[in-house]
């Protein structure tokens, strides 16, 4: 993973048509757009997340800024082809079959995927509770990594309005955490000074 710097030289050479630069732009946000997506419920996030660097390398020559700046262009462009497929899937809905090309779990791993199952079932559950506009909020600062600002700017929505969903998200999260049977230690108080 590359830092902010590192970042910033990527997206240099990516406007100056070096190879490496998109390589390098890629493998440091394509995981965590993937992630994104993955989490919103994208059916193809891989797709989806080619689209999305697709877009970017044919609008590089509109943007402007530094790498941090790039990383929320990229994710206002994910979360636009987001959108984009959602509105298309309800205009069209597509008829479920078996997917032939799903991976098999090799035995010796069933438990554990069992388990990853049973963990994403519970997170999705405590998600489904939460608006839209948390689901939203809470992805793209938790599995995107963005700060508030930059998440406002995805959503474009005020940053006083991204924090009020934030804390409102986590709070009814917190909420759920014991109906899905984790229990949630207090804080001991701490002792009284003087």
């Amino acid at each position: 993973m590359i830092d902010g710097r590192g970042l910033d030289g990527a997206v240099k050479a990516a406007k100056g048509g070096a190879d490496w630069g998109w390589t390098a732009l890629y493998r440091a946000l394509a995981p965590t757009i993937t992630g994104y997506l993955k989490a919103q419920g994208a059916p193809e996030p891989e797709d989806v997340t080619a689209e999305v660097f697709i877009q970017a390398v044919k609008g590089i020559d509109r943007f402007n800024g530094d790498g941090t700046a790039f990383r929320s262009w990229v994710f206002c462009i994910a979360h636009n082809k987001l959108v984009d497929d959602i509105r298309r899937r309800r205009r069209r809905p597509v008829d479920l079959v078996p997917d032939a090309s799903r991976k098999l779990v090799h035995p010796s791993n069933v438990e554990d995927q069992a388990m990853r199952n049973l963990a994403d079932g519970k997170l999705r559950e405590m998600f489904s509770r939460l608006t839209v506009d948390q689901r939203n909020v809470l992805y793209l600062r938790m599995i995107g990594g963005l700060t508030l600002e930059e998440a406002a700017k995805v959503l474009g929505k005020p940053s006083s309005a991204v924090k009020a969903l934030q804390r409102r998200g986590l709070g009814t999260i917190k909420r759920e955490l014991p109906a899905q049977g984790y229990q949630i230690e207090q804080p001991s108080r701490l002792p009284a000074i003087g």
